[in-house]
């Protein structure tokens, strides 16, 4: 089966579906973009709304990131499973995808995270006051999710879940920023997960410059 997954290299969440992918070891394609193009055909095709990720599966398209997550753990039979069968540990799974489609990505990546470190990589000005109003508001979502993370190794218990592979993307990035390191550093156990996150086959499969270079090996075909 071939699985191909649309998007530019950055995006947290064309790494969520990325990871997810890693994680189920699934052979699947990634087609780069660039960012000028999410608006036109024949991306527009994929995704009416000019966004990403899109996702095609043996010519079946499929856009929304968590959308795409819950169908690769569907129709991937090999273990890991990536959504747990307790109740409890489900709604918090959902809990924390929600948190981190509604404030993480909205308080953070979009503010601080693409502030200081994507505008710099795209040859783009940093806005100072944008990143600095963000911050409260950054700060006190992170102490929500490290509150919700409590003791466990990860978000919605002892396993790693949706919740991680979508979170972790946005997280990941935020530690590159001074801003970010300085929150993420006032929460232990939140620094103790995501040194967990990082050190996992899936993310080193997927970082910018990986994927950056696999995007021009595939050009270079």
């Amino acid at each position: 089966m071939t699985m191909i997954v649309y998007g530019v290299p950055g995006s947290p969440y064309v790494r969520a579906v990325l990871l997810t992918l890693e994680e189920k070891g699934a052979p699947y394609e990634f087609a780069a973009m660039k960012p000028g193009t999410l608006k036109q055909e024949p991306h527009l095709s994929r995704h009416p709304f000019g966004r990403i990720p899109a996702f095609e599966h043996d010519g079946w398209m499929l856009y929304e990131a968590r959308a795409i997550m819950r169908y690769v753990d569907a129709v991937v039979p090999q273990p890991p499973a990536l959504q747990p069968s307790d109740s409890r540990a489900l709604a918090r799974m959902e809990q924390v995808m929600n948190i981190t489609d509604w404030y993480v990505m909205q308080q953070i990546s979009r503010t601080i995270t693409f502030g200081r470190v994507g505008a710099p990589r795209f040859g783009m000005p940093v806005d100072e006051q944008k990143i600095a109003q963000a911050v409260p508001d950054a700060r006190h979502c992170i102490a929500e999710v490290a509150r919700l993370l409590d003791t466990q190794p990860y978000m919605a218990g002892d396993a790693v879940s949706l919740a991680d592979l979508l979170l972790t993307p946005h997280l990941s990035m935020l530690a590159l920023a001074p801003e970010g390191a300085e929150i993420l550093d006032a929460h232990a156990n939140l620094g103790g997960w995501l040194g967990r996150m990082e050190g996992r086959p899936s993310m080193q499969a997927t970082t910018w410059d990986r994927l950056f270079e696999r995007a021009s090996q595939a050009a270079a075909a």
